[in-house]
């Protein structure tokens, strides 16, 4: 993926953006790191470093991804700094877990603006900057956006507008030469994830093995296995792939998330 040399990427909100970061960094990409917690952001411009870029290929900007004028000040930067913009991978959301019954309405509110309203603002603004670039977005969604699953109802219907936001804004940019398409994770082992275990290390490998089951290769993803489905998709090397998802979910979403409870063929 020698083609993400150079290129301009922005690089949106915090969990798997350090993976992220980190894969495109040592591709030479030059990066905007856009988080709503500089000290997270400045570790991840680190880590950028070690992996090869200098203090001019990679900077953290502060932004509030619920404001339009933090959103348009992060692409003023961008352009400032680097003259153009090549790929947006828009990794800003939340994610809360409640029965739908028992979900309350600031909640589903909160999820919704972080999830859709979020990605779709970047997107738009972004749009300009990469029609002269002929550039292209990864969206990140999740399998939950198309295999229910107790407790993750309103997150599952945040993600499943994702795909349909996807597939839309890339049969509108088509012409304009803009790809636009989406990375489908399973369960991924981030920091969020490890607060599910209530910090206590024996809930978190009860939860381990629980999520590792539902996938039929037997574990959950890692991180950089993520990011380097998004860095093939923002490379030359998926040139002809738009409104696409890419599935890093061990086989999931072949079976859906009843896989562990069903029987296994005896040898």
């Amino acid at each position: 993926m020698e083609s993400l040399k150079e290129k301009v990427t922005i690089i949106s909100g915090g969990g798997l953006a350090r993976a992220i970061a980190v894969v495109f960094a040592k591709y030479g990409a030059k990066l905007v790191l856009a988080d709503n917690d500089m000290a997270r952001a400045q570790t991840v411009v680190e880590d950028c470093k070690k992996a090869g870029l200098t203090s001019d290929d990679v900077f953290a900007v502060e932004v509030n991804n619920t404001k339009k004028d933090d959103i348009q000040n992060m692409f003023d930067k961008c352009i400032a700094r680097f003259g153009r913009l090549d790929i947006l991978v828009n990794n800003a959301g939340v994610g809360r877990l409640a029965p739908l019954p028992a979900k309350p309405p600031d909640v589903y509110d909160a999820l919704l603006n972080a999830n859709v309203k979020t990605q779709l603002s970047i997107a738009q603004l972004s749009v300009p900057y990469l029609k002269v670039t002929k550039g292209n977005i990864v969206n990140l969604a999740t399998i939950v956006a198309e295999d229910p699953s107790s407790v993750c109802g309103v997150y599952g219907m945040t993600k499943a507008a994702v795909e349909m936001f996807t597939k839309t804004l890339a049969l509108e940019m088509a012409e304009f030469g803009i790809r636009v398409n989406e990375v489908r994770p399973g369960v991924v082992h981030t920091s969020f994830y490890d607060g599910f275990g209530g910090g206590f290390s024996k809930n978190l490998q009860l939860l381990r093995e629980a999520e590792s089951a539902k996938h039929p290769m037997g574990r959950i993803a890692n991180p950089e296995e993520v990011a380097n489905a998004i860095a093939f998709l923002a490379s030359d090397m998926a040139s002809f792939i738009t409104g696409n998802a890419i599935y890093v979910d061990g086989g999931r979403h072949c079976v859906g998330p009843g896989f562990a409870k069903r029987q296994k063929p005896q040898n």
